[in-house]
């Protein structure tokens, strides 16, 4: 698997992520347009994105397919890209009004699992 592979990880996450409140907001999208154009590999991370939120797919089966993702090459996720990709959802969950309990929530899980790989 290369880095794209990764980082279709991290937009099937950021997607489930901004589902985890009921539907997607406006201001999280945008938000994740915006943070993905950076990364060196944000074109895979926005195309799985936007496929999961074409098909209006769940949270947790994007989440679970992101996981196994980054699941399957723990080698590329060191600790400064845990970090960046936690960074990145806190980011996303800050576009519309505060971070949520949920959201929260969510991203704490996130962070204890990516510790583990």
């Amino acid at each position: 698997m290369n880095a794209s592979n990764l980082y279709f990880g991290l937009g099937s996450v950021l997607y489930a992520l901004t589902k985890i409140d009921g539907r997607l907001q406006l201001e999280e999208m945008q938000t994740v347009k915006e943070l993905l154009a950076q990364e060196p590999n944000g074109d895979a991370a926005l195309y799985a994105f936007l496929v999961w939120a074409e098909n209006d797919e769940s949270m947790l089966e994007a989440y679970n397919f992101g996981m196994r993702c980054l699941t399957n090459q723990p080698q590329s996720l060191d600790e400064t890209t845990k970090k960046h990709f936690v960074n990145i959802m806190i980011r996303v969950a800050n576009a519309h009004d505060d971070i949520s309990r949920k959201e929260r929530e969510f991203i704490q899980r996130f962070r204890r699992e990516i510790r583990r790989l």
